[in-house]
């Protein structure tokens, strides 16, 4: 019987032995995938956020830029940038140079004393209507500490839109009407007038359809065939200007300025309706035509390869966070836009609607909460007419300014906005 009960007793330890192997292992096994093959985790909607190289005044926070140049690209989407620059400065009080005539500040020719009206102090904080950049002069004008900032867009669909704009058709005698735009393209000797000068009497260059956002941002367009000039303008520009926004990433390019100049979430908004919306012919181009296109206008497709890329290397640099914060600040623009369209009222003139409330948005870990009323509604519809005449209108003189400074600011006009809007919202006529 001893030797029975023996017989028994092993095989249930043996087995007892074998379950109490499988799971070490087991917990072995899983000990390892929890610390050597973790699952991937999913980002959370806000990450927490630092901002990366700045200058701090207290935890948390940090000293916003004041002092800003912006390079006023035409037909590149810089009226819509130029509208938040508009509100940016009136709000914070801050004094701009001011055209003379209409929204140039000497363009299509470099700047002088003469092409803008004298501040109270002679100093300035902000210049963003057009203006040729030279940073010689723009540095002998704006602070030491002031920020340059400019817009680019993909070069065909900036000559699409130049073409819209110009009503270039009507001036190039020729041109297929199906598609006009392909058919300067194929044979652009034959309509271009290959003059180096501006024309006076029409205050356009001769380059509105030839390397024209090249004209804006200071290239000397007779080195356009020197390739070393190009490498050596480019490289300079990349030293000097801060940022270049791309219209094609317009959502990234106001996140990476706001963060660049330490701005609120709220000081970027914009109307999402595109300020000067045409429409235009665009049909497929060939890939002979984009090849002839970019030979063609060689330093604007140049400047847009590398600008384009090199606001990416700068948002690569900014963290994990940076799309959620994009993707948030385009639900804000939506948020707002809906919100508008009932703060806002045409019967028949623009009224602000006084019982749409406000529209808050929530504290984020990229900004505080705030609040969108139906008068920040209307300053997003604002275009730059309307600002301009603003800003004119409170604008800090001195008081000897000669009657012609006066004349141009008493010659302004506005498109939204009417004597009942300026008088109660901005106190001026």
């Amino acid at each position: 019987m001893a030797n029975a009960t023996s017989n028994i007793t092993r095989p249930t330890i043996k087995s007892w032995g074998f379950v109490l192997m499988v799971l070490f292992f087991i917990g072995l096994c899983g000990t390892y995938r929890k610390n050597f093959m973790k699952e991937p985790t999913v980002q959370s909607a806000q990450p927490p956020y630092t901002i990366l190289n700045r200058t701090f005044t207290s935890e948390g926070a940090c000293e916003a830029k004041r002092n800003f140049m912006f390079v006023k690209v035409h037909k590149a989407g810089s009226t819509t940038a130029n509208c938040i620059f508009q509100r940016f400065g009136y709000e914070h009080n801050l004094t701009f140079v001011l055209p003379v005539i209409r929204s140039d500040v000497g363009w299509p020719n470099l700047l002088r004393q003469e092409d803008f009206i004298p501040s109270a102090d002679g100093t300035y904080n902000v210049l963003v209507d057009h203006t040729v950049y030279n940073r010689q002069l723009l540095d002998h004008l704006m602070p030491p500490d002031t920020m340059y900032i400019a817009i680019l867009r993909q070069p065909l669909s900036h000559l699409r839109s130049v073409f819209n704009s110009y009503h270039l058709v009507k001036k190039m005698r020729g041109l297929q009407r199906s598609d006009p735009v392909a058919s300067f393209i194929k044979s652009p000797d034959q309509f271009h007038v290959p003059y180096v000068k501006a024309l006076s009497h029409t205050r356009e260059p001769y380059t509105l359809a030839k390397n024209y956002m090249a004209y804006d941002l200071g290239f000397p367009l007779g080195l356009s065939d020197s390739q070393s000039s190009i490498d050596e303008y480019i490289e300079t520009l990349s030293r000097e200007i801060d940022l270049v926004l791309i219209l094609e990433h317009m959502a990234e390019s106001l996140v990476l300025l706001r963060r660049m100049m330490c701005w609120t979430l709220k000081d970027i908004l914009y109307n999402v309706a595109p300020k000067n919306l045409k429409k235009y012919k665009k049909t497929p181009m060939s890939t002979a035509l984009l090849k002839q296109h970019r030979r063609w206008s060689n330093v604007d497709y140049q400047l847009y390869d590398h600008f384009n890329a090199t606001l990416w290397q700068k948002i690569q640099r900014e963290g994990a966070d940076f799309p959620h914060e994009v993707r948030h600040f385009q639900n804000v623009l939506n948020q707002t836009a809906i919100f508008c369209t009932k703060a806002i009222m045409k019967v028949p003139k623009i009224e602000l609607n006084l019982t749409a409330g406000k529209l808050t948005i929530p504290k984020t870990t990229w900004h505080e909460e705030f609040d969108i009323d139906s008068t920040l509604c209307l300053k997003l519809k604002m275009e730059w007419h309307d600002w301009s005449h603003v800003l004119k209108k409170t604008h800090k003189m001195p008081p000897n300014l000669s009657s012609g400074f006066r004349r141009a600011i008493s010659m302004t006009n506005t498109r939204v906005l009417d004597k009942s809007l300026l008088l109660n919202i901005f106190h001026v006529d």
